[in-house]
């Protein structure tokens, strides 16, 4: 297989090794910063092209990734804005008190880049998110755990917080942290 996955994200390998995919993996630092007021689509599309971009240049003279495939991907929660990962409890609180009794979505930009050509595509996927009305106590119960703590928007759909997901509109795999089905046809060449 000549697939590099550049993110640290174990949710996106395991999605890969799920499919029978066992990309190298080569996480680059991106410093991530978006312009103010950009649109939830833009803003996964650019983050995503950030981390394939700098992977990309890290192999790009490196002989051995000749033929392969860069795969960089991000995922935020939106709800009125851009939930990533919490900052503390008070901030998991506020966006899971957000999202409670209503919908949110999940977005993921994906860019992937040919190593031999440099060609970069980029896409992205929306998944609508419908949560139960828990209460309060509930939160706090979930706060307590590690959990949220790495996560957009301070859930994992497949972890406890799965729960209170009422149900979703759209791809299952894209809230986890990569749509496989929107970008298996690209991955064919490289497996």
């Amino acid at each position: 297989m000549r697939i590099i996955l550049a993110s640290a994200s174990p949710r996106r390998l395991e999605i890969l090794n799920k499919h029978g995919i066992d990309p190298v993996v080569l996480p680059q630092d991106t410093d991530e910063h978006l312009p103010d007021g950009i649109g939830m689509t833009d803003a996964v599309e650019e983050l995503a092209s950030q981390k394939a971009r700098a992977c990309y240049d890290a192999v790009k003279n490196d002989p051995q990734y000749d033929g392969y495939l860069i795969i960089g991907a991000d995922t935020i929660v939106w709800k009125d804005e851009i939930m990533g990962k919490p900052a503390d409890a008070d901030d998991a609180f506020r966006m899971l008190d957000k999202i409670r009794g209503t919908f949110h979505y999940v977005v993921t930009g994906i860019c992937l880049i040919d190593k031999s050509s440099g060609s970069e595509t980029v896409m992205s996927e929306v998944t609508t998110v419908h949560c139960v009305n828990y209460s309060d106590e509930d939160i706090r119960n979930y706060i307590s755990q590690a959990e949220p703590y790495d996560k957009a928007g301070s859930y994992a759909i497949q972890g406890y917080f799965g729960r209170y997901i009422d149900h979703i509109g759209g791809d299952y795999e894209n809230v986890v942290g990569l749509p496989f089905y929107r970008i298996k046809t690209a991955l064919e060449p490289y497996l």
